[in-house]
């Protein structure tokens, strides 16, 4: 295990047992947070965790990430109810957020309006838009509660709706009294003071992040249990389970008995992503998972092979036609498509030296994809040549291109599910977990290798039979069911209120 994610996980289960008797409605507020937002930006924190030294402060020493699943089974089971009576006439509920990520047609097509609906975060009046200290908001909780729990809009029910169906937000719940936050966060303060020289909690950006989520956090918990307990639903599906307002839900429910399904937004890439693992079910995209999850603890009925519905899309015909895409982007329709994926201004001068390696051999149309971006990118700029794939949608581009290269991105795998050759280059992160690892030489860290083999793909029919082998060979592993997704999670959601 390498250091930082050695020192990361030994440092969050400190964190789990130093804080565990900090409580809101019988919940253990540190399982609740999403420790990693907890220490984003603070580079005074991962800089210690990238010392080798400082596992020698922590009380923990995690050698296996199945000691951090194994403290959230604990918590889990603690708060579950048995599905004895399952609730088979309430509604099936989605979480709404922003990697939900379902076609139009997966609600068009497997979600009856009559028997769904969807949940959303909503506004945050409850809450300041303005950015201030911890006491401040604890002044101003009493008038934000009183607002709150005296006009419910119930009325947003008959009003808004997604996709036909109807949608609720627990924004328009109450929320908790400011007394009861007030009094959860002076205990987070004498354990703060307890622990005066702890390498994190004396950290006052953590500090300050922390009692900020605490009052998110309860509120979001009184707005789930009064949801819960005058709405009928018969099972819960989340995008992901690090989101606080997701795991809520998941545990609100598992206290109700409601099962919940907890959909894979992206691919098993990083160490730090994943786990823990919190809902009745994980639906994931394939073996690895399956593989990843059994690894760390996880009984294999508490996992399903989905897939993810917005793959559908790659199995589909194609929306925009070659010569239109062509002419809107204004490629040069005699030429093959390069799609370049890439984040940002990440490892700008590897993408660099890649197309510079490309383009002197080959003359190819090349496109760049910025995620999530859709505005040309620097790379644009850089090569007169290179064009921007602008706002076109992902599965709009995919058929309309030849090949594809991408960091160790989701998109690497949405480009092989549409049948297209897929390069990786790889920058080699201490936290990778290796998931393209079975692409073989696919995968490169030198951009002028990685384009070398680009070039011998155009050129090198037989070389090129030998890339669709790897990429077929890679998916049978990685997913392995091409049928439609949103017709298996259908189908598992039935199972599992039935």
């Amino acid at each position: 295990m390498q250091t930082k994610v050695r020192n990361y996980w030994s440092l969050y289960l400190d964190f789990l047992h130093d804080f565990k008797d900090l409580k809101y409605s019988g919940f253990s507020l540190p399982y609740l947070c999403h420790f990693s937002g907890l220490l984003r930006n603070n580079e005074e924190i991962h800089n210690k965790l990238s010392d080798n030294e400082f596992i020698n402060q922590l009380k923990n020493k995690v050698n296996n990430q199945k000691m951090i699943q194994e403290a959230f089974d604990q918590f889990i089971q603690s708060h579950t109810k048995p599905s004895i009576n399952k609730n088979k006439q309430g509604k099936v509920l989605l979480n709404f957020d922003t990697i939900l990520r379902f076609p139009k047609e997966t609600f068009d097509d497997y979600f009856d309006p009559s028997k769904t609906m969807i949940i959303m975060a909503g506004n945050k009046n409850w809450k300041s838009k303005k950015k201030q200290s911890a006491s401040s908001n604890i002044e101003n909780e009493k008038t934000e509660t009183t607002l709150n729990n005296t006009d419910i809009k119930r009325d947003v029910v008959e009003n808004n709706e997604i996709n036909n169906i109807p949608a609720d937000y627990l924004s328009y719940y109450p929320i908790a009294g400011p007394e009861a936050v007030m009094q959860v966060k002076k205990k987070a303060l004498d354990i703060f003071n307890s622990h005066k020289e702890h390498h994190l909690y004396k950290n006052i950006n953590f500090q300050n992040v922390f009692l900020a989520k605490i009052t998110e956090i309860i509120h979001r918990i009184e707005q789930t249990k009064f949801f819960l307990n005058n709405v009928s639903i018969s099972c819960i599906v989340v995008s992901n389970t690090h989101s606080f307002i997701s795991r809520i839900l998941a545990l609100v429910a598992a206290e109700k008995g409601i099962p919940t399904i907890c959909m894979q937004h992206g691919i098993i890439g990083n160490e730090f992503g994943f786990i823990p693992k919190v809902a009745t079910v994980d639906a994931v995209y394939g073996n690895y998972e399956v593989d990843w999850y059994k690894k760390l603890g996880a009984p294999k009925e508490s996992l399903e092979i989905i897939g993810h519905p917005r793959f559908d899309q790659a199995f589909k015909p194609p929306t925009i036609a070659r010569s239109k895409f062509d002419k809107q982007l204004g490629l040069d329709k005699g030429k093959k498509t390069l799609l370049i994926v890439v984040r940002g201004n990440r490892n700008f001068g590897k993408w660099k030296i890649l197309i510079d390696t490309i383009s002197k051999q080959l003359n190819l149309n090349i496109l760049i994809k910025d995620f999530p971006n859709d505005t040309p990118h620097a790379l644009n700029k850089e090569f007169s040549f290179v064009h921007s794939t602008a706002a076109f949608d992902l599965y709009d581009i995919l058929p309309n291109v030849d090949c594809v290269v991408s960091y160790t991105s989701t998109v690497a795998l949405e480009a092989m599910l549409a049948d297209k050759p897929v390069f990786i280059l790889h920058n080699k992160l201490p936290s990778y977990t290796g998931y393209y690892n079975a692409l073989d030489e696919l995968v490169q860290i030198d951009p002028q290798k990685l384009g070398e083999l680009v070039i011998r793909y155009f050129n090198d029919l037989s070389w090129g039979s030998h890339v669709k082998e790897i990429r077929e060979e890679f998916l049978r592993y990685a997913y392995p069911d091409f049928s439609m997704s949103g017709e298996r999670l259908k189908k598992l959601i039935y199972r599992m209120i039935s």
